[in-house]
């Protein structure tokens, strides 16, 4: 019997979502809004080189539009992969009502 985690499940699916809409609407990350979403989780977690090396790497992302490691932190399995998407800025990017899709696919994917 498989466990699956609800916040890495959740997390996954956000991330999924907001890749599908910077694709489809050819958004950039490096955006104002982006970035203090990306100060706030920097002033928000522990400042150990763990941490700060994932943001670290946020930030290359952010700066150069880097759509393709976002897919690959989107599709990764592992635990650097549950860490990135668990510290990702990008949350802004969708609407409130993107949100709520996300939450209820989330719902239909446990009540499966």
């Amino acid at each position: 019997m498989t466990v699956v985690n609800m916040k890495v499940t959740r997390q996954k699916l956000m991330q999924t979502a907001i890749l599908n809409k910077v694709e489809r609407e050819h958004l950039p990350l490096d955006t104002v809004r982006v970035r203090r979403s990306l100060e706030s989780v920097r002033e928000h977690v522990s400042r150990s080189p763990y941490f700060t090396d994932f943001l670290d790497r946020w930030e290359r992302i952010v700066e150069d539009n880097d759509v393709e490691t976002l897919r690959q932190i989107v599709e990764s399995d592992d635990e650097t992969g549950n860490e990135m998407r668990n510290l990702s800025p990008l949350h802004v990017l969708l609407t409130e009502d993107e949100r709520m899709k996300v939450l209820d696919d989330l719902r239909d994917v446990v009540l499966k």
